[in-house]
């Protein structure tokens, strides 16, 4: 999951679904409000209308936000327990060039 601003400085979340050999741009949502409850709701109400269950994802990888880390660990992580976060490296590699 991504979050970022559109033209007019509308927040906007990319999610991206990686399976086997093949990554898919899944969802563009427009929010008003970005914190850890709009994101966390955001990715469950995703893999319900796709009908992956909570016990399929694996790895939830995000920016270093606060938010994203709270989303992580007080929304993700008690309905699926199995999930880990990861760090996009691409977001390292751009803090430290």
């Amino acid at each position: 999951m991504n979050e970022t601003t559109d033209d007019c400085a509308h927040s906007v979340v990319n999610t991206l679904f990686h399976f086997r050999t093949s990554t898919k741009l899944v969802s563009v949502d427009f929010l008003i409000q970005v914190n850890n409850s709009t994101m966390g709701s955001t990715l469950l109400t995703i893999l319900t209308k796709y009908n992956i269950p909570f016990s399929l994802p694996r790895l939830f990888i995000s920016d270093s936000a606060a938010y994203m880390k709270k989303c992580f660990r007080e929304v993700l992580k008690p309905v699926m327990p199995q999930l880990i976060h990861a760090l996009c490296c691409a977001y390292i590699l751009n803090l430290i060039g």
